[in-house]
């Protein structure tokens, strides 16, 4: 397994679905309009160093931020810079990234799909199968394999949090309790994508192939909240945001975030956060409650796995 690197610069585009399937391609982008194109079976790292990326699956697009890595897994996904950007992009097959090619327990079905701010330790990694002349004297470090592997077990360390939720799912397996998350993940993902639209029950229950019902019960036992207070929590942190640090008005504020009237919007400011937009933005301390997410215990009899041993690599 090699690596092959690729610069997209300007508008150029790029399909990864007619590149090699045996190697591994590190992709850096430049510039605004460049498009990438990352095909389903294929697992992905983008991580932004400066601007933003829109990033789309199907008819969903959302934003990634600068110091955000988004690790997908999940069917295709398309990358354009509506902006100036620098991004890094590492992406293979799925067979590509197994510790044991032949074994039943896949990488794949470990790996768990998120967004997330990017720490150093995570960073440098992408980095390094980024920018192979940084080891040209070290043989070891220039192999594909070791390199991606640091990548994929860096990942795997930092996704150690979610251990609670991926054993409250339904299944007597890893593969279908890993199964069952990704479908709830797709709903969370769907939520924050448009969290101004507030979609209803049922679109969201039809993402995940459940019914209405079975949603809100899956999705308690897992996140210890449904899909509706989820959205809320999410709302109100970004009313909060939006109150405390921009200049918009309140009207604006509240047709942002897709409330009927501005009067609806200040009397659930002021349930959420125990004070006005006005006392808010005059630096008054707010109420947290609505900010903070469930603190979910570990089922009972399951135990979690340990932390991986940090890792470190010479810059």
């Amino acid at each position: 397994m090699g690596i092959k690197h690729h610069l997209v610069q300007g508008s150029q585009p790029l399909d990864l679905s007619i590149q090699r399937l045996d190697c591994v391609h590190a992709i850096i982008g430049r510039g605004k309009g460049g498009r990438l194109i990352i095909p389903a079976g294929w697992i992905s790292v983008t991580l932004v160093l400066r601007g933003s990326l829109e990033l789309g699956n199907g008819d969903l697009p959302w934003q990634l931020q600068a110091r955000q890595l988004q690790l997908w897994v999940d069917g295709s996904l398309r990358q354009t810079s509506r902006e100036q950007a620098w991004w890094l992009c590492i992406a293979a097959p799925a067979a590509l990234w197994q510790k044991q090619p032949k074994s039943t327990a896949s990488i794949f079905n470990c790996l768990i799909p998120r967004e997330t701010t990017c720490d150093n330790g995570l960073a440098r990694a992408v980095l390094h199968l980024c920018r192979p002349r940084w080891f040209k004297h070290n043989s070891a470090v220039n192999d594909a394999t070791y390199k991606l592997g640091m990548l994929r077990d860096a990942l795997i360390e930092r996704q150690q949090p979610m251990q609670t939720q991926l054993e409250r799912c339904s299944g007597r397996t890893i593969l279908r309790r890993h199964q069952t998350l990704l479908r709830l993940l797709r709903v969370q993902h769907l939520i924050r994508c448009t969290i101004e639209t507030r979609l209803d029950l049922i679109s969201l229950a039809a993402v995940a192939n459940y019914s209405p019902t079975h949603l809100i019960r899956i999705y308690r036992e897992v996140f210890g909240e449904t899909p509706s207070e989820y959205a809320a929590r999410l709302r109100n942190k970004r009313a909060l945001d939006l109150v405390c640090n921009t200049d918009l008005s309140v009207c604006e504020i509240a047709e942002s975030l897709g409330f009927e009237s501005e009067s609806a919007f200040c009397r659930a400011f002021k349930h959420a956060f125990g004070c006005t937009t006005t006392a808010a933005r005059r630096g008054q301390q707010v109420e947290a409650s609505a900010l903070i997410a469930p603190n979910l215990q570990p089922p009972r009899n399951t135990v979690v796995a340990p932390p991986m041993q940090q890792w470190a690599v010479a810059s």
